[in-house]
């Protein structure tokens, strides 16, 4: 019988780590992605709403989209593809998406449940996304 050499072993390997973290990776970016989804508002919604689209559009369009919809911008978040906006009209987040917009959310489209150890940091991130004037 021949004698294993010392480098090598009974474990799977480098590879079955790499290919275990890709299928983590892969569910919780699936998980959170259904969940961004089903937090999206319905097309029928009013009032104030975060309005997120797609990264790098310009300003200038953004504000038109928005005002074509029958809204009244009120300010940029710290992500400067997502506005705040509201509009008084039954069926602006359905008229949002239909000039471009990606989706459309109350208050903080995600929850400190989905935070997990960093839940402390959701405070903070509410008053990044805070539907005020």
């Amino acid at each position: 019988m021949l004698a294993r050499p010392p480098h090598e072993s009974n474990w799977p390997g480098h590879w079955f780590a790499f290919k275990l973290l890709l299928a983590c990776l892969l569910v919780g970016v699936s998980i959170m992605a259904l969940s961004i989804r089903s937090a999206s508002l319905p097309p029928e919604a009013s009032g104030k709403m975060l309005i997120v689209f797609q990264p790098g559009e310009s300003q200038d369009a953004m504000f038109a989209a928005i005002t074509r919809a029958g809204g009244r911008p009120i300010r940029t978040t710290w992500l400067d593809f997502v506005w705040i906006a509201t509009s008084p009209s039954q069926g602006f987040a359905g008229r949002m998406r239909s000039e471009g917009a990606i989706g459309t959310y109350r208050e903080t489209p995600f929850s400190p449940q989905l935070a997990g150890c960093f839940a402390f940091v959701d405070a903070k991130t509410v008053e990044l996304f805070t539907l005020r004037h």
